[in-house]
């Protein structure tokens, strides 16, 4: 599956699949609200973890999203993805 989307859409859809406030959002994160407000303008961005939070509260599937937003560590996620597979 691969996913097209970014990173203000993320924090959007985030938003509103979770009926948190963007507050509450930054807050679950560890971050403060104005940061959400730069990553929606494209002023910096979140971290893998960050990303795989929001696309858990997005309902998106978390591995996907991060290989699709952050690509220069897809072969770490993937290694994980293959990891956990061949653990089941």
């Amino acid at each position: 599956m691969n996913i097209s989307i970014d990173i203000p859409t993320l924090i959007d859809v985030a938003k509103r699949k979770s009926g948190l406030t963007f507050g509450q959002l930054a807050e679950e994160m560890h971050v403060h609200q104005p940061r959400l407000n730069e990553w929606r303008q494209h002023k910096g961005a979140p971290s893998s973890d960050q990303i795989a939070y929001m696309a858990s509260k997005a309902g998106l599937p978390i591995i996907e999203t991060v290989k699709a937003l952050r690509p220069e560590w897809a072969h770490v996620w993937e290694q994980a993805q293959s990891e956990t597979s061949e653990a089941l």
